[in-house]
């Protein structure tokens, strides 16, 4: 993955940890589709690469902030409060 994103939030754990978003360059799929990888790391049951598609690649990049956020809000460390970023800490 060509990495153009990345956020490192938070975990309020003891110890603390990280947990890294990492969102890629959007690509051409031979059928004409456009997907986007993305990678959530230190964050339970995330730490692969997915990827999403779009009819295009601004569409692919609308959909994988929106899967990315839905998926660091629904976790039980967020919904827990365990899960900052400390930019707004």
């Amino acid at each position: 993955m060509y990495e153009i994103a990345q956020r490192v939030l938070t975990l309020l754990t003891e110890p603390q940890r990280e947990v890294t978003v990492t969102v890629g360059l959007p690509y051409e799929e031979p059928t004409g589709e456009w997907s986007c990888p993305y990678r959530i790391d230190g964050l339970a049951g995330w730490e692969h690469e997915r990827k999403v598609s779009g009819v295009d690649s601004i569409q692919a990049l609308e959909i994988v902030l929106t899967v990315v956020r839905s998926a660091l809000e629904g976790s039980p460390e967020a919904r827990d409060g365990l899960l900052v970023w400390e930019e707004f800490t």
